[in-house]
């Protein structure tokens, strides 16, 4: 089994706790750190700071938890490539450009609109991202870039100075259903899925298999991650603890399925669930620590594992 590459999400408007956060995971060496983008009341604007970790990490690739481009108001494609330059540029070419087509829930539509931003069907987010990520490496490129679609329009535009990385930063879709499984597939140097077991996982993977060589490309060049949150207990109690913990704050009962796609656990119990989503397929898992800000079962775990 080759060994899963970890990285680390964040948020938080403490912008103190989350900056020691930050440098611990960097020189814990996880291989990455994300900071959540959007206009929740739990994140700073995202690519804000991510120029804010560019300068206090100096290993970790990092990049935004999702970002997002299924309207010029949420963001332009030619801005979004220019801060993603900016940002490359910051951490010596540390960057990967994350992106999501965005959740279904109403819920998310309405937070999107009552800041007058409008938040499209599905299927017409998953061809603005297209779109997007098509004229955002044509920029990358250097190109002189006409693109006239049905979201995004640019006319003779053009980008310097270019991304560090050449021909620019990895590109990651996340992706769940078949539609946005497919743009994934088409488009994406990194596919992330979210609260998935390991079974659910080799499923997914599976089916994204034969959507890469539908095609055209070999299954093994596209990196595959998993979201999930992650609690490292010393006792059955302290389990028992966080599950309540994790059940009230998302509403579920401790029947919840979901409660199959979490790392709660012992020392043992986790590193055996890390080990079941590598032969599931994954390359790299995205860990939510329960007790995030604080550093404690970031810093266990990476002793665990030889850090």
């Amino acid at each position: 089994m080759a060994a899963l590459a970890l990285g680390v999400q964040t948020w938080s408007t403490d912008v103190a706790a989350v900056t020691r956060f930050w440098r611990a995971a960097d020189e814990l060496d996880y291989a990455r750190i994300t900071y959540g983008d959007g206009l929740w009341d739990f994140t700073h604007d995202g690519w804000t700071m991510l120029r804010a970790l560019a300068a206090v990490t100096g290993r970790a690739r990092l990049g935004p938890a999702v970002t997002y481009a299924f309207d010029p108001a949420a963001h332009h494609p030619s801005w979004l490539a220019k801060r993603a330059v900016t940002v490359d540029h910051l951490s010596g070419g540390r960057l990967d450009l994350r992106l999501a087509v965005g959740a279904e829930a109403a819920a998310t539509r309405d937070a999107w609109e009552r800041h007058g931003i409008r938040y499209p069907p599905a299927a017409a987010r998953i061809a603005a991202l297209e779109e997007a990520v098509a004229i955002v490496r044509a920029l990358w490129r250097g190109e002189v870039v006409d693109a006239k679609g049905r979201t995004f329009s640019v006319h003779g535009a053009q980008l310097s100075p270019l991304p560090v990385q050449r021909p620019g930063p990895p590109v990651w879709i996340a992706a769940m259903k078949p539609r946005a499984l497919a743009l994934a597939a088409r488009c994406a140097d990194g596919w992330e899925a979210s609260y998935v077991s390991p079974s659910g996982f080799a499923a997914l993977s599976a089916r994204f298999d034969r959507l890469l060589e539908a095609a055209g490309r070999p299954p093994e060049t596209v990196r595959r991650s998993v979201e999930v949150d992650v609690a490292l207990v010393e006792s059955p109690a302290e389990r028992d603890a966080w599950i309540r913990r994790f059940c009230a704050a998302r509403g579920l009962t401790a029947s919840d399925p979901l409660l199959e796609t979490t790392l709660i656990g012992d020392l043992e119990h986790v590193t055996d669930r890390i080990a079941a989503y590598a032969a599931a397929g994954a390359t790299d898992l995205m860990l939510g620590f329960a007790d995030f800000p604080d550093t404690r079962m970031l810093e266990r775990l990476a002793r665990a594992l030889g850090r």
